[in-house]
């Protein structure tokens, strides 16, 4: 780590006063964003579909156990590191105190970090597991409360402690030993000055596309829900090309935010959104009881706990149903994580300078596990805790008079199917169907169609509002939170645009902390961009496929990232213990 490039810039063109990006990596990351636009526009159908769905069971069967490695090994890691000899050293310079306040560095990094997925998973992840409970465990065990710690081991500890990894170890080698915020610093203690040269360039490329792919799957995920929200307000029709419009739509406010800046744009829209999701939170809490509500809390943390150790380390070798399902949910989001992670990594550190390495790794990791297991607690647990009392009540009723009555659900029009389990058509072109009371588990379940017959419900992306309509005897209330929900979808949507087109230019510009204007637009448009492609080219399995392929390479990038940080920490404490070591001197002859 003596190389005088270590606090040098890298090279960067200028054009005019607000272009500026790395002679290669720009290109570089355009050109393979070209191609993948291309391909996804031309090539985009079932075929195209069933191709990546090949690729990512492939990956998941050939390396899933890699990913799921990986990730317990970044928890054991941030836990070293927060307990250890280095957790005093400062993100900076020793005196150097917090850019924001604690709540506005919260929000920021938790809008940016899975604002989105937990709207969109919080009521369909539990769901899915209470309805097909994962392999492996234990018969008996009650389904409500695996669903629960299921979920929350999906959104807990080690996606936060993989972010808390990659956002310590940017903002040690960039703030504290000036080098560029850039990820080829991070490999510089291992590879030495090669990460100045091509090597270099293709980590900080690799970076690029894993981001692009990772905040793509997001918007996709975000558009499909903004559009289920709309259609439940409005009566917009849902659809790609509709989903499409939303993006483009969405993006273009993304831009505002850009223009206005870091303090100005996402620290405001950051704070705004947390206040209106947790208002958004605490009408599911008091619309489901605030005891139940803490009961359920305390519950499903220990239950959390509880398969924490097990899940860790499960890849599913010794059973084909359980590797299955563990390349299907843990492989996908631990993927999707680490495609994740170069954006809300660099983010974070972007946002936490002067900070110390244990106040980092507390609230990166600790604060927002709780938090998150929280919200999913007030959906999820509220979801099948009605449904399970609906069943109950109906039970009880066909017992005593044999009418049971399912009295306060809304009613759907679902769908007749045939013996190959598709939608029956009559002769007028409308599907077959029957208006039945469901439950949100009911619901997520079922070929639910249009009122008019005419089109399938997708109905993951609707489930959220569904069990808000459940939930809530008053239509004012239903409205309320429905509209509330689908706004901070949208913010969310804003805030992880604009923060994503930050951290891709700061990379595709070579570690320029404050990238300029123009360039932080054009990223923000090509996120839309290759969201919209991908929605195309096969709709949200398309988008997961995407991630868990990006994550492959750049899970190579981020171990040896961990190794170059223990390498670097070692080095500033051997220096510190040189600066703060007593040197004994003999006394003179005088005393």
């Amino acid at each position: 780590m003596t190389s005088n490039k270590t606090t040098t810039e890298l090279p960067r063109l200028r054009f005019g006063k607000h272009i500026e990006i790395h002679p290669v990596v720009f290109p570089a990351a355009v050109l393979i964003l070209v191609a993948l636009v291309a391909v996804s526009i031309l090539y985009g159908g079932p075929d195209m579909l069933g191709r990546c769905i090949r690729l990512r069971d492939w990956i998941g069967d050939r390396f899933g156990w890699l990913y799921v490695a990986s990730m317990s090994g970044f928890l054991g890691f941030a836990i070293w590191l927060a307990m250890g000899r280095y957790a005093h050293i400062r993100l900076g310079r020793d005196d150097e105190q917090p850019e924001y306040s604690t709540l506005s560095w919260f929000a920021m990094l938790f809008s940016a970090g899975m604002g989105i997925g937990l709207l969109f998973f919080s009521v369909a992840e539990p769901i899915s597991h209470f309805q097909s409970p994962p392999p492996g465990f234990a018969e008996g065990l009650n389904a409500t409360r695996l669903a629960m710690a299921v979920t929350i081991f999906h959104w807990g500890l080690h996606p936060w402690a993989l972010y808390a990894i990659v956002g310590l170890s940017l903002a040690f080698f960039g703030f504290r030993l000036g080098m560029p915020l850039s990820f080829r610093s991070l490999l510089h203690p291992v590879l030495g000055d090669r990460v100045w040269g091509r090597l270099g360039d293709v980590v900080d490329t690799l970076a690029i596309i894993a981001t692009l792919m990772g905040v793509a799957t997001s918007l996709g995920i975000g558009a499909k829900q903004v559009n289920a929200g709309l259609s439940f307000l409005l009566g917009i029709p849902s659809g790609t090309g509709t989903q499409i419009s939303l993006i483009a739509a969405i993006t273009a406010l993304a831009t505002i935010s850009v223009v206005l800046g870091l303090d100005a744009g996402i620290r405001r829209l950051s704070e705004l959104n947390i206040v209106l999701a947790f208002g958004l939170m605490l009408l599911l809490i008091f619309g489901g009881g605030l005891v139940a509500f803490l009961s359920a809390s305390i519950e499903n943390l220990g239950a959390y706990l509880q398969i924490l150790p097990f899940n860790s380390f499960r890849t599913g070798a010794f059973n084909s149903a359980s590797r299955t399902w563990v390349n299907e949910w843990t492989v996908f989001y631990w993927a999707w994580w680490i495609s994740w992670s170069p954006f809300v990594g660099m983010f974070i550190a972007r946002v936490s300078r002067g900070r110390t390495i244990r106040e980092f790794i507390t609230g990166v990791v600790l604060v927002p596990t709780v938090v998150a297991a929280l919200w999913l607690t007030a959906f999820g647990t509220a979801t099948l805790r009605q449904h399970t009392e609906f069943l109950e009540q109906a039970a009880l009723q066909a017992d005593s008079t044999n009418t049971p009555s399912m009295a306060g659900l809304p009613q759907y029009w679902v769908g007749e199917l045939d013996a190959n389990k598709q939608l029956i058509r009559q002769d007028d072109g409308t599907f077959r169907r029957t208006q039945v009371s469901l439950t949100a588990v009911e619901y997520l379940s079922s070929p639910v169609v249009t009122p008019d017959g005419q089109a399938a419900i997708d109905t993951l992306p609707t489930v959220l509002f569904v069990l808000i309509e459940t939930m809530f005897q008053s239509p004012l209330l239903v409205m309320l939170a429905v509209g509330l929900a689908t706004v901070c979808i949208v913010l969310f949507f804003v805030t992880s645009s604009d923060s994503a087109s930050m951290v891709i230019d700061i990379i595709a510009s070579g570690g320029n902390p404050n990238p300029p204007v123009g360039t932080r637009l054009f990223w923000a448009l090509a996120e839309g961009l290759v969201a919209s492609a991908l929605l195309f080219a096969g709709g949200l399995r398309a988008l997961q496929a995407a991630a868990v392929t990006a994550a492959l390479p750049f899970t190579i990038v981020l171990i040896i990232a961990c190794w170059g940080l223990a390498k670097a920490l070692h080095n500033t404490g051997e220096r510190e213990k040189s600066k703060n070591r007593v040197i004994s001197v003999p006394p003179s002859e005088n005393g």
